[in-house]
């Protein structure tokens, strides 16, 4: 009996893991997604959002944007219901800001929006989410 409940509890540890390992895994590569606004040429194509993990079960990205010529531009992070959660106007020449995302699972997917006033070029990037429950349970005869 003792070694049924010692292997329950070792499967269940394994799952554990095993969701906090998909947990990890779970939002998409933000920089191979397509983009939601129409791309015009201009800047802002030099941007990138990646996914770098998270922090206390929150995610966290790291947004990358060359802005050679110092212009104005704007962040914006939307909900999958188009709703701002966050907008910000910066003029960085390098701008290299992480954003960790606060109740991420109330969210199916963030989209990350890159504006620049100058030429009026935009890249957005989609993150998509899926979480998934996985359950291993082993039995083994005990003679």
């Amino acid at each position: 009996m003792n070694q049924i409940i010692s292997n329950t509890k070792k499967a269940l540890k394994g799952t554990a893991l095993s969701v906090l390992l998909i947990t990890g895994s779970l939002i998409s590569r933000a920089g191979n997604n397509e983009p939601i606004e129409k791309e015009k040429p201009g800047s802002a194509s030099s941007a990138e959002v990646k996914y770098i993990g998270s922090n206390e079960g929150d995610p966290m990205f790291n947004v990358l944007y060359t802005n050679s010529t110092g212009a104005r531009f704007s962040v914006k992070v939307l909900d999958n219901e188009g709703h701002q959660l966050f907008q910000g106007v910066y003029t960085d020449k390098k701008f290299d800001k992480k954003f960790k995302v606060a109740d991420a699972a109330s969210y199916s997917k963030l989209i990350f929006v890159i504006r620049n006033f100058q030429d009026n070029s935009v890249q957005s990037f989609e993150v998509n989410s899926n979480t998934r429950m996985v359950e291993d349970v082993e039995v083994t005869e005990v003679k």
